[in-house]
């Protein structure tokens, strides 16, 4: 029999989310860097820390990358994920057509 008072129950909860990093140049403009932080309990506190940095995010929106990323993470939801592009002219979104454009 094992005595409850004296077992300690861990139950650990990764909390992760996407962080901007901005960077002011010496010239003034601002360099946004994208990166995968995690939230977790040392003790009674909180802490975070990076866990990678992906990269500028400029960068990663041209190349697509940042798309690519989104899309393959997607396919490990147990939601369901309908990629949205902008509409011409009006910078709203709007859901894409075609079928494989849809994530699942």
């Amino acid at each position: 029999m094992i005595a409850l008072d004296k077992v300690v129950i861990f139950l650990y909860t990764v909390d992760m989310f996407a962080r901007e990093h901005r960077n002011r140049k010496a010239d003034g403009t601002v360099q946004i860097h994208l990166g995968l932080a995690r939230s977790f309990r040392r003790g009674t506190e909180v802490r975070q820390e990076q866990i990678c940095r992906l990269g500028r995010l400029d960068r990663l929106q041209s190349s697509g990358q940042l798309d690519r990323l989104i899309r393959s993470l997607a396919r490990y939801s147990r939601h369901r994920w309908v990629m949205m592009k902008e509409a011409p002219g009006d910078g709203a979104q709007s859901p894409q057509s075609k079928e494989e454009d849809h994530v699942s």
